[in-house]
């Protein structure tokens, strides 16, 4: 008789879950015999590395176990003689399981709990346990679920444990592709906040095809170019040496590479949880030979100064002999950009190599301008068969370039396994002698791939527990979109984590992935920030001390165009003063178009609310006191000076500056840059001029008086602020429409569509038009949100009050028709347009909003704007796309020391988790459509408020409040 499979009501993946809690009557019968499915369960789970444990408030459980001989299967158990002991609650209360995530080291939003009773359900709940099963072995499975059971079961035969498809946490490509070899790399970078690689194939040099870039943070060099007769000044992110050169070639043929040999199979895999590189190739060279490689790369999370690769070669049918050789390349140019291919690109200066050991080599360089040394010191290791081999190496010596290769005879079916791991430091490094000598212990003494792999996949699973976002659905997500999420998540982390705290250096738009944009900083903070200050905000304090330590170089700025304050330039490296360009090249005419979009005096603002969010998540008054308050108050003497008064009005106005969109720097025919009253900067400026007052009331009288002789704030100035703050000029159209700025109804419209016909993607239309000698300054059109910029910002409240201290009437009804009215208006040239765009239309057209969300979501992974990409992924955008989830699912905001909750969760989803810190709570999250579950961790905070829905409470630490939500009074959000 043929064997019936049970149906699998549940699958556990290690990716999702570190542990499973079982009820001692789960595992052994009344009679204390073994359930024979629960122990099979068991045995998976371990065998997967998923901790186990038991659970009981019987005083035997542990001489149960040993009698039934299980006790080894599980990694802890507690049993009533530790709720004694401990003096903890027995179920339904969670104590007795939070104890064994204790004893586990599990977090409980990655453990699942497995119970057979009503009051075992409830305590899992309570606990808010990543999955509470329910085993259901005497008719009670009802009861069970009404207690809260994720899902019941009869048997444990019923639910599987196995290793989950890739899918949601790696990014997958099969098959070897050199069109899009640049953007596998932009998307496959490894980083740790420190240094980033990207993720070309090791061995691989910049050919056309192949461009694997070094970058640390922050490390830039100024070069001059003479162009046309005329000499341009820029300064670049600088590609370091390549610490990637690990090549190999059978009998003296040529070094192996992918595009010139026969690919028989190609699979790249980035693993996000692990934070490694994976490629898996066979190949078949010109004689017929056929390999097995596989690679395997990281850049340690764990200890920031080191990366380590393993290359390992297979010879299915052939034996001889494998030359490989292992280099660090400080020849390297800066090539990683199409449009700053005529500027001067070699910006390193060779200073020292020299073999180390029997397996080193080591490598020093400088930088020409900013003089900034890295070093870098590789070991290389050979392993056939599991055993180390000691071959003769020859070295290999050249000015900017050190190597050694060695030959080693191979058999068909053995396994040679090669490990280089590298140490890299620069001279800006905290806390070193010189830094060729700190690159040259660590490979002294460092451990084996597996060793460094194993502390760098446990320094990542303590950023995913703090930052992931875990959505649970039915169905699968469109898109993929758990992974895509997660992958933005990733390069966020990469760009800068826990390893950035103290360095100073900001974020760049495109991180540190690629050469575009020149590795600058511009606004794109003011949408990654959210990102960290819910989850890590000792991150944002690092990355916001970047713009105060360059704030003596904004006053500076501001001086010399004849303002007061702090002018911060629109594009910033390493010193704070304006990088951006004064000329640049539209590839479609080929001709220099100047560039006046350091006319964008908005960054400022964007400063000021990075700091003011910062503030109102962590309550961080020392920040505020000794930083923070002196950014807001420079910032806000800056906009007092810009605005004019205008007599005829009676209001004041700020003139010759750019908006947002980017598309239009000056009036039609004008010779002079910039427009007049942006509504989005004048706007800006009144809020940035109202917590600047706020500010003067927060701050000590001690502290206060001491910023005021700094900043020659005088009683006059303040008024000035307040005065500035209520008559301030915002253009409106008709029908309520604010108008983008002075003299937007005199532009002409144009028509799209007619644009798309002739050209298909007209995102950066203005390139197009600069092309047929127009320019997008004549017409009403937008490269991205400008005006709707205040509705991305502010909610409806807030404007309201803004535009009712302005004296300006605004009503809530008017909002909708703002937005449709620029959305129809824009390009969407920019990546940042779709988060925006999205973000806007989320609750009045959700249709709409979500080809937006999708857009955005695949900005990277599908290249939208055609060949971007490759040259660095868009942080601004990933960030924007995780904002956009957790901002549109729980309506979170902190505003007046509230931290405020609007949830409404889409019938497609049926359960958010995630955990946030705000104000010295860690809390844990738990969305569904019927309830809003808050629990903290323990906290010695004060009690914060809670607004959910509009209803405020306190909320006391390490407690859990469940709140019900009124779904009928929701919109419908299929």
């Amino acid at each position: 008789m043929e064997a019936v499979m049970p149906d699998i009501a549940m699958t556990l993946y290690p990716q999702d879950y570190d542990a499973v809690f079982f009820d001692l009557d789960v595992i052994l019968t009344s009679t204390a015999k073994v359930h024979a499915s629960s122990i099979g369960l068991v045995q998976k789970l371990r065998a997967l590395n998923i901790k186990t444990a038991v659970t009981t408030s019987s005083n035997t459980c542990l001489e149960m176990l040993d009698a039934a001989g299980i006790s080894k299967l599980f990694d802890a158990h507690v049993d009533g003689m530790d709720i004694s002991r401990l003096n903890v609650r027995g179920k339904p209360a969670p104590d007795i399981f939070l104890e064994a995530s204790r004893l586990v080291g599990a977090e409980p939003a990655r453990t699942v709990v497995i119970e057979d009773s009503i009051a075992g359900i409830e305590a899992g709940c309570a606990g808010l346990f990543g999955c509470v099963i329910g085993v259901d072995r005497t008719g009670h499975a009802q009861a069970l679920r009404k207690a809260g059971a994720d899902v019941v079961v009869t048997d444990l035969d019923q639910v599987r444990a196995t290793e989950k498809p890739s899918s949601s946490w790696s990014l997958v490509f099969e098959g070897f592709d050199p069109a899009q070899e640049g953007i596998r790399e932009a998307l496959c970078s490894l980083g740790n906040g420190y240094v980033t690689i990207r993720g070309a194939a090791t061995g691989s040099a910049a050919d056309g095809i192949h461009y694997p870039g070094n970058y640390f943070a922050g490390g830039y060099n100024r070069l001059r170019t003479d162009i046309a007769g005329r000499v341009v000044e820029n300064e670049d992110i600088v590609n370091f040496p390549n610490w990637l050169l690990l090549q190999f070639r059978l009998d003296g043929e040529e070094w192996f590479d992918t595009g010139s040999t026969k690919l028989l199979s190609y699979r790249q895999e980035l693993d996000l949880r692990g934070g490694l590189l994976l490629r898996s190739i066979r190949f078949e060279d010109a004689q017929g030979r056929r390999t097995a490689l596989k690679e395997r790369s990281l850049v340690s999370m764990n200890s920031m100064h080191l990366g380590a690769l393993e290359l390992t070669l297979t010879p299915e049918n052939w034996s001889g002999n494998v030359t490989v050789r292992s280099a660090i390349d400080g020849r390297v140019i800066n090539a990683g950009a199409k449009l700053y291919h005529k500027f001067s690109n070699k910006h390193l200066e060779p200073v020292a190599s020299s073999p180390v050991g029997e397996d080193g080599i080591y490598l020093l360089v400088r930088t020409s301008q900013s003089n900034i040394q890295v070093a870098a010191a590789a070991r290389t290791q050979a392993f056939l068969n599991g055993k180390r081999i000691k071959a003769e190496r020859r070295h290999i010596e050249e000015p900017g370039y050190i190597g050694q290769e060695l030959n080693i005879d191979l058999k068909q079916g053995s396994t040679l396994i090669l490990e280089k791991i590298t140490s890299f430091y620069t001279s800006r490094d905290f806390a070193i002698s010189e830094c060729g000598v700190e690159a040259l212990k660590p490979i002294a003494h460092s451990d084996r791939f597996n060793a460094i792999l194993a502390d760098h996949i446990v320094a990542w699973n303590y950023l995913w527990r703090r930052f992931d976002i875990h959505i649970r659905t039915t169905n699968t997500l469109p898109l993929n979109a758990a992974m895509l999420l997660r992958l933005n998540m990733f390069h966020l982390l990469q760009a800068v984590s826990p390893n950035s705290i103290g360095l100073d250096t900001g974020i760049p738009a495109r991180g540190w992935t690629g050469e575009a944009y020149q590795g600058h900083i511009f606004w794109d903070e003011l949408f990654i920030f959210p990102f960290f200050n819910y989850r890590m905000p000792e991150i944002t304090r690092s990355l916001l001390m970047y713009r105060y330590r360059r704030l003596k170089e904004a006053r500076t700025a501001a001086a010399a165009a004849g303002y007061k304050g702090a002018m911060f330039p629109w594009q910033s490296g390493s010193d704070g003063q304006e990088e951006t360009q004064k000329f640049n090249l539209n590839p479609l005419s080929q001709r220099w178009v100047p560039d006046n979009s350091f006319l964008q005096r908005h960054v400022g603002s964007a400063i000021v609310h990075n700091v003011w969010q910062y503030f109102q998540v962590t309550h961080d008054v020392e920040f505020l006191y000794s930083y923070g308050a002196e950014l807001i108050l420079d910032i806000a003497m800056f906009w007092s000076s810009i605005a004019v008064f205008n007599p005829d009005r009676e209001r004041y106005e700020i003139h010759g500056v750019m908006g947002p969109d980017e598309f239009h720097d000056a009036y039609p025919d004008s010779a002079t840059p910039g427009i007049n009253n942006n509504a989005y900067t004048n706007i800006m400026a009144v809020w940035v001029l109202c917590r600047a007052l706020e500010v003067l009331g927060l701050l000590s009288d001690v502290r206060r008086a001491e910023l005021k002789m700094r900043l020659g704030l005088s009683g006059e100035e303040i008024q000035r602020w307040e005065d500035i703050s209520r008559r301030i000029h915002v253009p409106f159209l008709d029908n309520g429409i604010i108008s983008q700025f002075e003299g937007y109804e005199k532009l002409q419209e144009i028509d799209l569509d007619d644009y798309r016909a002739r050209y298909g993607n007209i995102q950066r239309l203005d390139l197009i038009l600069e092309q047929e000698n127009d320019t997008p300054n004549r017409y009403k059109l937008s490269k991205q949100p400008d005006v709707l910029m205040l509705f991305y910002l502010f909610s409806a409240e807030e404007i309201g009050e803004l535009f009712q201290r302005l004296g300006y009437f605004f009503e809530y009804e008017t909002i909708p028709r703002n937005i449709a009215y620029y959305v129809d208006r824009s390009s969407q040239g920019s990546t940042l347009s779709r988060v925006v765009s999205a973000w806007v239309l989320a609750r009045s057209d959700r249709q709409r909003a979500m080809h937006f969300f999708a857009e955005a979501l695949q900005s990277d992974v599908n290249d939208i704007q055609h060949g971007t990409t490759s040259e660095g992924v868009h942080l601004g955008a990933m960030a924007g796309t995780i904002d956009l989830v957790q901002r549109v699912l729980t309506g979170i905001e902190a505003r007046g020391n509230i931290l405020r909750l609007h949830p409404e969760l889409p019938k497609v989803l049926e359960r958010l988790d995630m955990r946030i810190r705000y104000r010295g709570h860690s809390l844990y999250l738990r969305l569904t459509h019927d309830s809003l579950t808050v629990h903290g961790s323990y906290s010695s905070a004060p009690p914060i408020s809670l607004c959910i829905d509009d209803k405020i409470c306190e909320y006391i630490g390490s407690t859990t409040r469940v709140f019900q939500l009124n779904t009928e009074t929701k919109h419908d959000n299929t």
